[in-house]
């Protein structure tokens, strides 16, 4: 276990940097509506969240998905005064406007998007606190 753990701190992966993996993989899953896969990078409590935008994802979006899939970055991080705790910024293309039912569903080219990311037991994981809004308006 111990050499793992050195092996892991000669690979120069930082907090930050894993934060950061940790809120792309989530973002990568949640935003192409893998919601199981998305809760892999999840933290328990969200959950609840994850299950709501799976019961308010149509057939229609995942269309739209399959002919043009989400892409995401990790922008920046902000550097937070806990060592458990890092705020990301994503930037996601292609991503699903949210709708209403009987509204036709839409792409928007790019959106920003901020998530929590929260050490637990040695693994990073999105908190969510609602459903990811994007913080650029699309002019879409």
């Amino acid at each position: 276990m111990a050499a793992l753990l050195l092996a892991g701190c000669d690979m120069g992966i930082t907090g930050d940097e894993a934060a950061q993996e940790a809120a792309v993989a989530w973002a990568d899953a949640y935003f192409n509506c893998d919601f199981h896969e998305a809760a892999e990078y999840a933290t328990p409590e969200s959950e609840k969240w994850l299950r709501f935008a799976a019961s308010n994802t149509t057939e229609a979006g995942l269309e739209l998905l399959r002919e043009r899939n989400a892409r995401v970055e990790a922008d920046d991080y902000f550097p937070v005064a806990y060592d458990t705790l890092r705020v990301i910024k994503l930037t996601v293309w292609n991503h699903l406007l949210p709708s209403v039912p009987g509204q036709e569903v839409r792409q928007a080219e790019k959106g920003e998007f901020i998530v929590t990311v929260v050490n637990r037991d040695g693994s990073w994981k999105v908190r969510m606190e609602g459903l990811p809004r994007s913080e650029k308006q699309s002019r879409d």
